[in-house]
């Protein structure tokens, strides 16, 4: 009977442990990344092309990271990325014309965590942010 009541205090204190330390594991086991979304519009509402470039870390085992440049692209316009925490999360909208545009960063693709719109016609928009440098807790 006593051999049970310790093992089951090993796994219980085992689980406490490891539930608050799930962010050290984490950074043990190396390759953490937040999932983030790149948003880009035309702000008149009117569709128009841009020139977009956005940076994402293609490996989020590796703190590499790889920027992406799309000539003329149709607006509205989305992607989903990795970005490796405590990277920039970035990306520049520019008009081919005269037009305003805006931009969104959103993490998992619901919460916004970075906007812009152009300052003036023909400007780009620039969104960018550093991600949270800690696994599964990004700041209010």
């Amino acid at each position: 009977m006593i051999i049970f009541v310790a093992i089951a205090a090993l796994i219980l204190g085992g689980m406490l442990w490891a539930k608050n330390n799930v962010s050290e594991i984490k950074k043990w086991r190396g390759g953490n990344a937040w999932y983030l979304t790149y948003e880009a519009t035309s702000s008149r509402g009117e569709p128009q092309n841009a020139t977009l470039s956005y940076r994402h870390n293609p490996d989020r085992s590796k703190a590499d990271h790889k920027n992406v440049r799309l000539g003329p692209t149709k607006l509205p316009w989305s992607t989903e990325v990795l970005v490796n925490t405590g990277q920039e999360a970035r990306v520049e909208v520019a008009p081919t014309g005269n037009g305003t545009v805006s931009c969104r960063i959103l993490l998992d693709g619901i919460r916004v965590v970075a906007t812009a719109k152009s300052p003036a016609p023909g400007k780009p928009a620039v969104c960018h942010v550093t991600t949270s440098s800690t696994p599964e807790k990004w700041p209010r």
